[in-house]
């Protein structure tokens, strides 16, 4: 089983405007609602992969409906502690003419180390049954920086593989936890070393001292530059698929799933990017992101190009 955290759940609200101007007023053409997170969007993803797949976190009992309805349809395990208050929503504004989405974000509500408590009770619970632990994510207010790293260290002894995909202090802390496989995007990994990089060479330096800090495998997602990966001894590359894209909210969350996907099948790293490219394509040429039809995602992992660096 896969089990993905998710501590800052939110609503997202899409709305779509054609030729978004900063100042003016803009006509909205069309929204729609859905409960998501990052955490949330692997557990769907994996699932539609195939995976039996779990999901838990923190969850505000006020509108939690966007969030429980879709994972119970699908056949997936939610485990959420649940608390007092509302999910955050988060707003995206997405422009049809110039094909960007500008995203407003709300914080989400304090946690207090109760709950926290309870959450890495339940997430060591659910490690001790599970194959992979997802570690994804903002956090939400009053939650430290370290509290990735402290979960990697309770399921320590479960032989979980955690996977991390956070940003900022989350990340730099979350590295020292030695998990299993990191996936930061190039303005993550650019934000932890404190400098551009720009060519293969830097990227691939950069995701070196993450393996020397213990991590075991970096994947660096670089949207339309393609996407590398090392474990230190073997550094892979493959260029971005062309496909139509809906939107990129969600693509790495896919990736995140199909890369487990790919390992969970028994494949090495070259069949895992594989499968984490693939899954990235498909989530963003869909109108559904990481709900994505398997029957694109198959197609589209015949495409997969891969070369070493």
């Amino acid at each position: 089983m896969i089990t993905s955290v998710c501590l800052n759940p939110s609503i997202d609200r899409t709305v779509q405007v054609k030729g978004f101007t900063i100042g003016a007023t803009n006509r909205i053409t069309s929204e729609q609602s859905a409960g998501r997170g990052k955490g949330v969007n692997v557990a769907l993803a994996a699932n539609n992969l195939g995976l039996d797949t779990s999901c838990t976190g923190l969850l505000g009992e006020d509108n939690a409906r966007l969030i429980l309805e879709p994972l119970q349809k699908l056949g997936i395990h939610e485990r959420f502690v649940r608390y007092q208050g509302a999910v955050r929503t988060n707003l995206k504004i997405q422009d049809e003419e110039n094909r960007s989405i500008t995203e407003l974000n709300e914080p989400g509500m304090p946690v207090d180390e109760s709950a926290l408590v309870a959450v890495a009770a339940r997430v060591e619970e659910l490690a001790r049954v599970s194959s992979y632990l997802v570690l994804t994510g903002s956090i939400p207010p009053d939650c430290p920086a370290s509290i990735y790293r402290m979960l990697m260290m309770r399921v320590e002894k479960s032989g979980c593989r955690c996977v991390l995909d956070a940003s900022g202090a989350c990340l730099s802390d979350g590295i020292l936890g030695a998990p299993f496989l990191v996936k930061p995007n190039l303005q993550e990994l650019e934000q932890v070393s404190d400098k551009k990089l720009t060519t293969l060479r830097e990227i691939r330096t950069q995701a070196l001292e993450f393996i020397a800090r213990g991590t075991q495998i970096v994947v660096v997602s670089m949207g339309t530059g393609g996407a590398l990966m090392t474990d230190g001894k073997t550094t892979l590359y493959t260029p971005s698929l062309p496909v139509n894209v809906h939107s990129t909210v969600g693509a790495g969350d896919a990736m995140v799933a199909g890369l487990i996907c790919g390992f969970a099948s028994g494949g090495e790293m070259k069949e895992a990017l594989r499968c984490g490219v693939a899954a990235a394509a498909a989530a963003v040429s869909s109108p559904d992101g990481c709900l994505f039809e398997r029957q694109a995602y198959e197609q589209l992992l015949q495409r997969v190009e891969i070369g070493r660096v």
